[in-house]
C-alpha cells in the first residue's frame, strides 16, 4: 500500500470519530434517565408537618439531592443514616447516590399536616364515632361512620378548632347511620268568637205651616253607630205620630230604634304532614296570594308582587340521635282585612293582613307531641253617641243616645308531632279518591246521591281500575 493511500484512510477515520452522533445513538451508548417514582429504588414516604422520619441505608451515601428544600430537608447523621424533616405542606423528591455514583434510593416525599393527634382528639370528644382524618393538599378529609348528624357536626367543629382557621372547610365524607328523614304532623286550630251589640235611637220632630204662613220647624237627633259604621239590622222600630190642626198646620213626631245582638264563631283548621331530611327546611301554605304594587316603570306599567296569606308552616328538623329530634318550627295564620288597608290614589285599595304567628325551637322524641298554646287575643271596642245636654235628663236622656259595642276573641293552638320515617311502597298508600265512583242519573234524580254507594263486596274507583283520563306518566 502506498503512502498516499494510507494517508487517505487515516483522514477518513479521523473524520468519522469527530462527526456528530444522533440522540438515539447517545441513549444506546449508556445514557440513563431516572424518572421520579419509576425506578426499582423508588419509594414514597409521608411526612407530618414539622415531623421527621429516620432512613437506614444498606451502604454508605455519598450524595443527597432534594428537589425543593423548602418543603423537606435532610440531615446526614452517619454515612448510612439520614433524617428527613417536613417543613411545609407540599410534594418534593430526593435522590441518594453512593460513592460510585449509583442510585441508592429515589424518594417521593409528601408533606401534610399530622392528623394522628387530631384523630385522638376526635376519639376523646366523640367516642362513638368511627372516623379517620387525612390531610390532602393542606385540606382535611374526614371519612368513616357516625351515629347521627350531630356527631358529624361535632367532628367538623373539632377540625376547624384544631386547624385554627375558621374559614377552613373540611371535606365531609362521613356516612350517617341514623335515619335522617323526618315527617312533621301538625294540627293548627284557631277559634274566633265575636260579639256585637247595637242600640240606636233617633228622634225627629217637624212642624209645617200652611202655605200662607212662614212658620216651619224641624228637630232631629242623629246618633250614628260608629264602631260598625252603620246599623247591621236586627230589630227596627219606626213609630211616628202626625196631626193637622184646623189651620192646616201639620205636626209630626217620630223615633227610629235599631237594636241588634250578634254572636259569631269562626274555626280555622289545618293538618299538614310534611317530610324533610335532617338539616333541610320545608314549608307549607294553605291559602292564597294577593297582589301588591311595588313600583312603576317609565312607561307607566305597574309592577306587582304577590304576598301570601292563609295557614302557613315552616320547619327545620335536626336528628340529634336515634329517636331524638330538634325542631325549629314557625307557623302562621293570616287573613285579609280592610282594617288598616292602604288606599292609594284613585280607586286602588291594598288590603291589610291580620296575623297570628308562633315560632319556637323544641326537642322531641320520634312520635312525641308538643303544643304551642295560649296565643289568645281579646279586643273590645265601644262607642256611645249622645246629644249634649239632653243626655243628662233623667230617664229621657237614654232616648237621645246610641250604643255600639264589639268584642272579639281569638285563640290559636298548634300541636306538633315529628316522626322518623322511611320510604314505603306506593301500594301501601291511599288517596281520598280511592273507592269513589260517580252516581248514576237515576240515583241522583230519585235519591239525591252524588256518589255511588257500594256494599262490603262492591268495588269503587281504586288505583287498579282508573278509567278516566287521569294519572301519572312514569318513565
Amino acid at each position: 500500500m502506498s503512502a498516499l493511500w494510507r494517508t487517505l484512510i487515516a483522514a477518513c477515520a479521523a473524520g468519522l470519530l469527530h462527526a456528530p452522533v444522533p440522540a438515539g445513538a447517545q441513549n444506546l451508548m449508556g445514557v440513563s434517565i431516572m424518572e421520579p417514582g419509576e425506578t426499582n429504588v423508588s419509594q414514597t414516604i409521608r411526612l407530618g408537618l414539622n415531623k421527621s422520619t429516620v432512613i437506614e441505608l444498606d451502604r454508605p451515601v455519598a450524595d443527597v439531592v432534594i428537589t425543593n428544600p423548602e418543603i423537606a430537608d435532610a440531615v446526614v447523621q452517619t454515612a448510612q443514616r439520614l433524617i428527613f424533616r417536613g417543613i411545609e405542606v407540599g410534594e418534593t423528591n430526593a435522590f441518594l447516590f453512593d460513592r460510585a455514583g449509583q442510585p441508592i434510593l429515589n424518594l417521593e416525599i409528601l408533606v401534610n399536616a399530622d392528623t394522628a393527634a387530631l384523630e385522638r382528639l376526635v376519639e376523646r370528644y366523640v367516642p362513638g364515632a368511627r372516623v379517620s382524618v387525612e390531610s390532602v393538599g393542606g385540606n382535611m378529609v374526614v371519612s368513616g361512620n357516625v351515629d347521627n348528624i350531630v356527631q358529624s357536626d361535632q367532628i367538623m367543629r373539632l377540625i376547624r378548632a384544631y386547624s385554627g382557621d375558621d374559614e377552613l372547610e373540611p371535606v365531609n365524607m362521613l356516612s350517617v347511620a341514623a335515619k335522617d328523614q323526618v315527617m312533621l304532623e301538625v294540627r293548627i286550630v284557631e277559634m274566633q268568637r265575636s260579639l256585637v251589640k247595637q242600640l240606636g235611637i233617633d228622634i225627629n220632630a217637624q212642624r209645617s205651616g200652611n202655605p200662607e204662613d212662614v212658620v216651619n220647624f224641624d228637630l232631629s237627633s242623629a246618633t250614628a253607630l260608629a264602631v260598625q259604621g252603620g246599623a247591621l239590622g236586627g230589630l227596627g222600630f219606626d213609630p211616628s205620630y202626625t196631626t193637622t190642626d184646623a189651620d192646616g198646620r201639620r205636626t209630626t213626631i217620630g223615633a227610629s230604634i235599631d237594636a241588634l245582638e250578634r254572636v259569631g264563631i269562626v274555626r280555622t283548621l289545618a293538618e299538614p304532614n310534611i317530610s324533610a331530611i335532617s338539616g333541610e327546611s320545608a314549608k307549607f301554605l294553605a291559602g292564597g296570594e294577593f297582589p301588591v304594587p311595588t313600583g312603576q316603570d317609565e312607561n307607566g306599567r305597574v309592577t306587582i308582587e304577590f304576598k301570601p296569606y292563609g295557614v302557613g308552616l315552616g320547619f327545620t328538623p335536626v336528628v340529634l340521635s336515634e329517636g331524638r329530634i330538634s325542631l325549629k318550627v314557625s307557623t302562621e295564620v293570616s287573613e285579609l282585612t280592610t282594617q288598616g288597608a292602604f288606599q292609594a290614589a284613585g280607586s286602588l285599595s291594598i288590603p291589610a293582613l291580620t296575623v297570628r304567628r308562633a315560632e319556637s325551637t323544641v326537642e322531641l322524641p320520634s312520635g312525641g307531641s308538643m303544643m304551642l298554646a295560649g296565643l289568645i287575643q281579646s279586643r273590645s271596642r265601644q262607642s256611645l253617641d249622645q246629644l249634649p245636654g239632653l243626655k243628662r235628663l233623667p230617664v229621657l236622656g237614654a232616648l237621645f243616645q246610641s250604643r255600639d259595642f264589639l268584642n272579639e276573641e281569638t285563640e290559636l293552638v298548634v300541636i306538633i308531632t315529628p316522626y322518623l320515617v322511611d320510604p314505603t311502597s306506593k301500594n301501601n298508600l291511599r288517596t281520598p279518591a280511592d273507592g269513589f265512583a260517580n252516581a248514576s242519573d237515576a240515583q241522583t234524580i230519585f235519591f239525591g246521591a252524588l256518589n255511588a254507594q257500594y256494599g262490603r263486596d262492591g268495588q269503587g274507583l281504586s288505583r287498579e281500575n282508573y278509567n278516566a283520563p287521569v294519572g301519572f306518566i312514569e318513565e
